[in-house]
């Protein structure tokens, strides 16, 4: 028998009624480390001014988005991920939906892969629990299962995984193969998809490739993928370049609305997995088709180089917020400033400011030692790993 061979079989068992119970319970727990006014405080003194001048994105097209009415089932926001870049895409969206609907049901919270959520190294800059404070959900069946029945957000979902976020620039714009959990839950609980197209964030880390042997052996370190490239040189000089963003200027362009269970002739029990893997296939290549066409409306450009100079003079002031060196010296110190309570703006990187924010938060040298720096920032990410 070919091991390879896609067995068909019924999905009766994964449409049955949900634990109430268990749903319950585990909302809470996802609930426990979300704070939106950790949120709201790092969206607005920090993302906003690197997205306005740095990224400069713009959502095209969703005026048809549908905020969200009470009683109704979550929409499920499907997108293209973007390769061999750190996940600012997925921060960019999430801060234009907040811009947007603030924290109402228009807001969606991210389901993340577990890699990212549980590795410290893989949180910004090391700062401890960051995608869970922003509301980063564990990418785990019963997590998917609560989201779709709570009341309070939409579900923003990257169903390529760690496959799209780890796909070399030659696969950029390329979906790579996606998980049809998402088709099953909408499926099962009558949860309208929207797809829409992430354009331009392939030139975050452009030129930088995948390797699956070393992919591999790095993940043992719970680093999904190393990117191979023009950067790489960059991150053994400097650490901090790990979180490197150049400033590709993003277009999110809305796709469509899909009702997977109109396309399907037969009573949900009955639907198999060949079944779910079709409905997939035909909605990624539908995804696929839209994210060409917005690629040749809005990527032929992608860093815009005029806009980010018009940019960068007219928002001077703010000059500290769009100097990459300074990300790790800014988050930092945000996060600390949040935890003491002390909300003031950040008007400038100071000398005194470095200085203090170093004695509270000595690792944060590591990321500026050269090749020795990298033992340090290991140890510290398996170390808590290992505490909790």
């Amino acid at each position: 028998m070919n091991k390879n061979r896609k067995i068909s079989y019924s999905l009766k068992k994964f449409f049955t009624s949900f634990d109430e119970k268990f749903i319950s319970k585990n909302l809470q727990d996802i609930n426990q480390n979300f704070s939106p006014s950790y949120t709201k405080f790092i969206l607005d003194e920090l993302i906003k001014p690197i997205n306005d001048t740095w990224f400069r994105s713009e959502m095209v097209g969703f005026g048809d988005y549908p905020n969200r009415k009470e009683g109704e089932k979550p929409y499920l926001l499907v997108t293209n991920h973007s390769g061999m870049a750190f996940p600012w895409d997925a921060i960019i969206f999430s801060y234009n939906l907040y811009k947007r609907y603030g924290f109402s049901r228009g807001t969606a919270r991210a389901l993340i892969a577990p890699a990212l959520t549980d590795n410290l190294f893989m949180n910004p800059f090391l700062i401890t629990g960051l995608w869970k404070k922003f509301g980063g959900i564990p990418a785990t069946f019963g997590n998917f299962e609560t989201m779709v029945n709570q009341n309070d957000h939409n579900v923003l979902i990257y169903p390529e995984g760690i496959e799209g976020i780890g796909k070399g620039f030659n696969n950029r714009y390329k979906l790579q193969e996606m998980r049809p959990t998402f088709v099953r839950m909408s499926l099962k609980y009558k949860c309208e998809i929207i797809t829409f197209s992430t354009v331009n964030a392939e030139f975050i880390n452009p030129f930088s490739y995948s390797w699956p042997w070393l992919n591999k052996q790095v993940r043992h370190l719970g680093i999904p993928f190393v990117p191979l490239g023009i950067t790489t040189l960059l991150v053994f000089i400097q650490p901090w370049t790990f979180y490197i963003a150049l400033p590709a200027k993003l277009y999110f362009v809305f796709g469509r609305k899909i009702r997977p269970w109109e396309m399907i002739d037969k009573p949900l029990d009955d639907v198999t997995n060949s079944d779910l893997r079709n409905i997939t296939a035909k909605i990624r290549k539908q995804m696929q088709q839209d994210l060409d066409d917005a690629r040749r409306k809005y990527g032929k450009n992608p860093y815009r180089w005029g806009s980010l100079f018009k940019e960068v003079i007219s928002n001077r002031r703010k000059l500290h917020c769009f100097m990459l060196m300074n990300w790790p010296f800014l988050f930092s110190e945000y996060d600390s400033r949040y935890q003491s309570g002390n909300k003031k703006s950040i008007h400038d990187i100071k000398i005194v400011t470095i200085i203090k924010l170093i004695i509270k938060k000595p690792i944060i040298l590591a990321f500026f030692i050269p090749i020795f720096g990298w033992p340090i920032i290991f140890f510290r990410s398996s170390r808590e790993a290992k505490n909790r």
